[in-house]
């Protein structure tokens, strides 16, 4: 156990010594995939399918390489659109994204994407969930098979809809909670335990998550 928590010490220290643009040079980043390389192997749940109570729970993002090589090293704290981050759903509206959480609950099958967002000039906040749902096929136990089926934009605390809307870029009119036409996704959780999650998605995505306390931010946790 002192050699797991020694490889995910040095794994956490890695992934902090970005650049001062968050991004990463290329021995570090090389250093990061090869200890999630090391720590795969040692996850007390190889088979997510019969622990699912245990993987449950909010997630924050610590890592995250959002598909192949060439989009290594790209901060959680970008810029962004609207439309990018909502699968097309909303215009092509610039934001800044500040955090992404991740919330899976066995009740509802949840798999919620969480993400911080605010307005270019850092002004306004608001929360952007992308609803999904999960399965998990018995011949792939660490697979949670996807299925993202609305997006909704979710104002700050005493913020009412029309302000979101004008602080946003939205039209007067436009809906703040969109359906999907459900692209299929999944992620293999090949690592987690007590406060670490290292998910390999579909995309060629690379994700290490820190379990967070607290109550969730789209569903609420016992």
């Amino acid at each position: 156990m002192s050699d797991v928590e020694g490889i995910k010490r040095e794994l956490r220290a890695a992934i902090d010594a970005c650049q001062p643009d968050g991004t990463y040079d290329d021995a570090t980043f090389e250093r990061i995939h090869s200890l999630i390389g090391e720590l795969v192997p040692h996850t007390p749940v190889p088979r997510p399918i019969d622990r699912q109570e245990f993987v449950a729970s909010p997630w924050g993002s610590h890592f995250a390489q959002f598909g192949p090589r060439h989009t290594a090293g790209k901060p959680i704290r970008h810029v962004s659109s609207l439309k990018l981050q909502s699968f097309g759903v909303f215009g092509d509206i610039p934001i800044r994204v500040h955090e992404i959480d991740q919330e899976i609950r066995v009740e509802g099958r949840h798999y919620n994407n969480v993400t911080e967002i605010a307005t270019p000039d850092e002004a306004h906040r608001a929360q952007l969930i992308v609803w999904g749902r999960y399965d998990i096929p018995e011949d792939r136990p660490q697979r949670y098979s996807v299925e993202f089926y609305a997006v909704e934009i979710v104002p700050p605390e005493g913020v009412s809809a029309d302000d979101l809307r004008a602080r946003f870029g939205l039209a007067a009119d436009a809906a703040l909670r969109r359906e999907l036409k459900p692209p299929r996704l999944h992620s293999d959780v090949v690592y987690c335990d007590e406060d670490m999650r290292i998910n390999f998605g579909s995309m060629g995505g690379v994700y290490v998550m820190n379990r967070k306390p607290g109550p969730g931010k789209s569903v609420a946790f016992a």
